[in-house]
């Protein structure tokens, strides 16, 4: 046979390889499908066991050949316990990806081209107690969910711009509504429920759609949802919304609704078409909002006096904050009976030249406790607001100084805030606004006057402020506003504050850059003050247990840096007077530091620059220093309690680092060390000598001490030095305190609380000449005798525990014995019948120590019989 030719065998040979390289995929594909399924069918297993109810996946497919894509089948959420209804029920539902573009970039570009999810079934079930199903998996979910600890920063957003999604679908889904708490209920339905999204992408707009058919046979609502480009994160920013709703009745959606809005019937339809734009935080061009929202005859649950609520929104108005323009063809809010009315123009209000042509929106009846008796979920605030709050905004000046004027006045209306403040009916609560043109020259700007009379507020309910009904409290600010895109800049050229006497002045500047999570808003403002009473301004009154505060959440600080300036030039607290405090921080998130920080106190100077805090973490700890110049102690002393301890003149130096929520927590954080001398010092709450000497002269023997005066106080010489470190809510020494007094040298060891109990072994070296007027001149030691004890109690009333007076007792009645010896011959006359001047001398030694053995042994026990009876030993 002829052997085939060349050409005519490499087609065989390409179709034979392109055969295999088919088989190969499909083999492989059937193999990645078992594995896929299998997965999955070990992750709903484990999916199971969290949200206790069975999950079930029935296969997972894969395709290559068309475009890598994924097919999911019968997924599968069943019933939990107490159930009799399957929570999700999935037919299917398939993924399509661009597979080389993933794969290449190694999943760090990654394209879905469409996901498609079909014939979706979920049961919403009211079970018996009211409970539904989708309220008890959240509840499960939350249980399993971990508890998230505070982030030691705030991170940028994710970057999530990989991602892309061309097209995602939910076709033809059924949501049935099963209320199992009403004997006799009808199934429920919202049938036919399309949801599109298109172009989920970095840099693209978002287009949501939702169409269903809401208790009803045809779809009768449609939702569509624009938003502005994606930022990487792919978080949106909603744009636009369209609402279009076909009159519905609510009733039967009720006991679906949560508890907490009680719905129990009414009838709620909406044709409403709203470009929002920079009305929304991020959102950029022009506001625009067309149509209607109708709800009639809404009931609800505890609702008084049987009347029914209707809601009615008509609208037609357009605005563009970037230019300051508005206008209201339409606006007409009702709430049972309260309405808001407005119509009118303002054009260029941020430039220098406004314009208002006719502009009023007047809110009448707005009176929060009429409208929660209609609407009761807002009972709560309606009855912490009672009476009609006045709100206008209106157009204003001429026609060289056009301007938008808002007047809010709470005087009718009576306020009571548990725990923050009241108000009663008719005291004065009002606010002023407005708004002008910039300067010439200046585009994109306005300037703002605020202006707040708070005179009727009483804020004692707050235990912060002292302001009671009647008292002075005003607040003024005035500034200009500049914008360009998402930056703002305020520069606030004028605030007072006016509390009673005092008053409180400032400027500053606050920049502000980008939205929501990446905002970044940094200032540098100065406040200044003549005068400030805290005495008369900050509330004394008996203060209600409070209960633990949750921290500061450090998201509430991102992004935030500046700088503060603080001035007061006479300052009174407690009763003493301060002046030229200064104070300069610096800012960056949440960590304070203060750069300068210094006040005239207590006779002398403090200065605490270099102090840091963390405002958002208090475990972290903080470090305090401060510089202590001249300061007079018993000043000093006064700031922390009101009983005299002691005086003279303080130097010194402060460094400390603690962390904590609560005193005492700080406390017992506290570590550091101070150090310095007190020049002068006097401890005014108690005689160590006489403390000493006084039970010292009760324990000699009777007739060998004199009178002892006694003081109130002890000299702690003409320049002490000291040193001591904390630990633990504890101030140790770190070397003796040793005190040069003329009755003796005194040292001092051990601690003190921060709570000023003192626990500190002390030994007092009593001189020769405290002995000797002591004893009236019977006995002058050669050398001092030590007495310890140990200082305990109260700083502002100390006492002498564990007084040791055995050895010096001892040693005065020896000594005391001794010197009759030196008497008895100085009292020998003549020879006294012996033989010779030697004789004589030999006798007297023999008889004076006799006697003196004899004394000496009395005094002893004289000594002993006191001993016992002053210590029972």
């Amino acid at each position: 046979m002829p052997t085939p030719s060349k050409k005519r065998r490499w087609p065989l040979v390409l179709g034979a390889v392109v055969a295999v390289l088919v088989a190969a995929l499909v083999a492989g594909s059937l193999v990645l499908d078992g594995v896929l399924t299998r997965k999955a069918q070990a992750a709903a297993a484990e999916l199971s066991q969290k949200l206790g109810r069975p999950v079930e996946i029935s296969k997972v497919s894969t395709r290559i050949l068309t475009g890598l894509g994924a097919r999911v089948e019968g997924v599968r959420i069943g019933p939990g316990p107490g159930e009799d209804a399957p929570l999700l029920e999935l037919p299917s539902a398939s993924v399509r990806i661009a597979a080389l573009r993933a794969l290449f970039s190694f999943g760090k570009d990654v394209e879905v081209r469409s996901i498609e999810v079909e014939g979706l079934r979920a049961n919403v079930v009211r079970l018996p107690d009211g409970t539904t199903n989708v309220e008890r998996l959240q509840a499960k979910l939350a249980e399993e969910q971990p508890k998230a600890e505070q982030p030691e920063a705030q991170q940028p957003p994710a970057d999530r711009s990989w991602l892309r999604v061309g097209h995602a679908a939910v076709k033809d889904a059924r949501v049935a509504l099963l209320d199992h708490a009403t004997p006799g209920a009808k199934e429920l339905a919202v049938e036919h429920l399309d949801v599109t999204v298109d172009g989920l992408r970095a840099g693209q707009p978002l287009e949501v759609v939702v169409r269903a058919a809401v208790l009803a046979s045809q779809q009768n609502l449609e939702l569509r949802l624009g938003a502005a480009p994606l930022p990487p994160s792919l978080v949106p920013t909603p744009e636009h919304v369209v609402l279009k709703v076909q009159p519905i009745d609510l009733a039967p959606l009720g006991p679906f609704t949560p508890r907490s809005v009680g719905l129990r019937g009414g009838r709620f339809q909406a044709d409403l078409d709203a470009a929002l734009g920079a009305a929304v935080p991020g959102g950029k061009g022009p506001l625009q909002v067309k149509g209607t929202l109708r709800g009639t005859g809404l009931r609800f649950a505890a609702q008084e006096g049987g009347k029914a609520l209707d809601v009615a929104l008509d609208a037609d108005l357009d605005g563009d904050a970037d230019k300051g323009d508005l206008r209201i063809g339409t606006l007409r809010l009702d709430a049972g009976p309260a309405s808001l009315r407005g119509q009118g123009k303002v054009s260029g209000l941020k430039t220098p030249s406004p314009r208002v042509e006719g502009l009023e929106i007047v809110a009448h009846d707005l009176d929060l406790s009429k409208l929660a008796a209609l609407y009761p979920p807002i009972r709560k605030l309606g009855e912490e607001l009672v009476g009609p709050i006045g709100l206008t905004v209106k157009g204003s000046g001429g026609q060289a100084d056009q301007a938008v004027q808002l007047l809010v006045d709470l005087t009718p209306v009576r306020m009571r805030l548990p725990d923050q403040l009241e108000k009663a009916a008719g005291a004065r609560a009002t606010l002023q606004a407005t708004l002008r043109g910039g300067e010439q020259g200046q585009s994109n700007a306005f300037r703002f006057e605020v202006a707040s009379d708070l005179a009727g507020v009483d804020l004692r309910p707050g235990q912060a402020l002292d302001k009671r009904p009647g008292d002075r409290l005003t607040l003024a600010a005035a500034g200009t506003v500049r914008s360009a895109g998402s930056a703002r800049d305020v520069d606030l050229t004028r605030l007072e504050v006016g509390i009673e006497g005092d008053a409180i002045t400032g400027s500053g500047k606050v920049a502000m850059q980008g939205q929501g999570k990446g905002a970044q808003t940094r200032f540098d403002l100065q406040a200044r003050s003549q005068q400030l009473d805290l005495d008369r301004i900050l509330y004394a009154g008996p203060k209600r247990e409070q209960p633990p505060s949750k921290p500061l959440d450090p998201a509430t600080f991102a992004g935030l840096s500046g700088k503060a300036t603080v001035d007061v030039a006479a300052l009174r607290f407690k009763k003493m007077d301060f002046r030229d405090a200064v104070v300069q921080l610096t800012m960056q998130g949440d960590e304070v530091t203060l750069d300068q920080a210094r006040l005239v106190a207590f006779g002398g100077k403090i200065s605490a620059a270099g102090t840091r805090v963390a405002l958002a973490h208090p475990a972290q700890p903080f470090h305090l220093a401060a510089d202590l110049s001249g300061l007079e102690l018993g000043q000093a002393i006064r700031l922390f309690a009101d009983h005299p301890v002691a005086t003279g003149k303080l130097q010194g130096k402060l460094a400390l680092d603690g962390g904590g929520r609560t005193g005492k927590e700080i406390a017992k954080s506290l570590a550091g060390a101070l150090a310095g001398n007190l020049q002068g010092g006097v401890l005014q709450s108690k005689d160590l000598v006489g403390g000493v000497v006084g039970p010292l002269a009760k324990a000699l023997p009777a007739g060998l001490a004199a009178k002892v005066p006694q003081g109130g106080a002890t000299p702690l010489g003409k320049d002490l030095p000291f040193s001591l470190h904390f630990d633990r809510g504890t101030a140790k020494l770190d070397k003796p305190l040793a005190v040069k007094l003329p009755q003796g040298d005194l040292d001092v060891t051990g601690a003190f609380g921060l709570d000023g109990n003192l626990d500190m072994p002390a030994t007092i070296q009593l001189a020769p000449a405290t002995v000797a007027s002591l004893t009236g001149g019977k006995v002058t030691p050669a050398a001092p005798l030590p007495v310890t004890f140990r200082l305990a109690g109260p700083a502002w009333s100390p006492s002498l525990a564990d007084l040791q007076l055995r050895p010096a007792v001892e040693a005065i009645a020896k000594q005391a014995g001794s010197a009759l010896v030196g008497r008895v011959l100085g009292r020998a006359p003549g020879l006294g019948g012996a033989k010779s001047v030697d004789e004589a001398k030999q006798k007297a030694s023999q008889q004076a120590q006799q006697q003196a053995d004899e004394a000496r042994k009395k005094l002893e026990d004289q000594a002993k019989s006191r001993l016992q009876g002053l210590f029972g030993k």
